[in-house]
């Protein structure tokens, strides 16, 4: 009995691995790729900031129906802030500061849904299953595997700040974000070289793990999951190219041409 009891908990478990999880969750590597890379491209080529707002609203929804609503939360928050910033640094008038804190912070601005694409991507994919994606699209080991690389090596790295946080406040160290802007000299000791040796570190481990799982191996690549597109990753394609027609269509009229939150004086 107890070995049919021990059968059955490892075919379970064995299916709860190889299921992928339902709705936005499970969607396939090269969907998420492909929302990554319209969004940019629509951020990049609007021309007011009601676009903007609208792929930002978007994508937090997106995030959070993928279960990570504390990413979408954390880049809506950065937008607000970055914005109000914009606008009290116009109002001012600082000569040279205000031009370039404008011409930055709205640049910056466009990019900030993109980031929390990115951010949920990298939390969301595993990396054997966006090098097995990238295989069944015929890309060549030069774009695949530095794009694993950078897909584990990212949140590799917020971890090891996380630990240095840790670690400075055992010590009685301020790790704050204002800190650092009030010592900077500080920071640079405390947080910036033991980020960067840690950088070093980090590469090369995660190089040594890549190719001791086989991902120089010239033999076609298999994976625990059923990798494939299914009918969600086309409801999703159709969905972005609709979202995308009434978004350049709002950008193309006056209100792709309204500033929000813009002071004047």
């Amino acid at each position: 009995m107890e070995a049919v009891s021990a059968d059955a908990d490892a075919a379970r478990a064995r299916e709860a691995i190889e299921r992928f999880p339902p709705g936005v969750v499970g969607l396939d590597a090269r969907t998420k790729l492909l929302l990554i890379v319209v969004a940019s491209t629509v951020c990049l080529a609007c021309r007011g900031e009601v676009t903007v707002l609208a792929v930002l609203a978007a994508v937090v929804a997106l995030v959070a129906a993928g279960g990570h609503a504390s990413i979408g939360l954390r880049c809506a928050l950065a937008y607000v802030v970055l914005n109000l910033v914009i606008a009290l640094t116009a109002a001012f008038h600082v000569p040279g500061l205000s031009a370039l804190l404008l011409v930055l912070g709205f640049t910056l601005l466009k990019f900030v849904p993109v980031v929390a694409l990115a951010w949920w991507f990298a939390s969301s994919v595993r990396t054997g299953e966006l090098v097995t994606a990238l295989g069944r699209m015929r890309l060549p080991k030069t774009v695949t595997i530095p794009v694993a690389v950078m897909v584990r090596y990212l949140p590799t790295l917020g971890q090891e700040y996380a630990c240095i946080r840790d670690t400075m406040r055992m010590r009685g160290i301020e790790a704050s974000f204002p800190a650092s802007l009030l010592h900077p000299l500080r920071a640079t000791e405390f947080v910036l070289v033991p980020i960067l040796m840690r950088c070093l570190k980090v590469a090369d481990e995660l190089a040594a793990s890549a190719v001791s799982r086989g991902i120089e191996s010239r033999a076609s690549r298999t994976s625990v999951r059923d990798v494939r597109l299914r009918v969600r990753d086309g409801v999703a394609a159709a969905v972005l190219a609709a979202f995308v027609v009434g978004v350049l269509a709002v950008d193309a009229g006056p209100a792709g041409q309204v500033v929000v939150w813009r002071i004047s004086l």
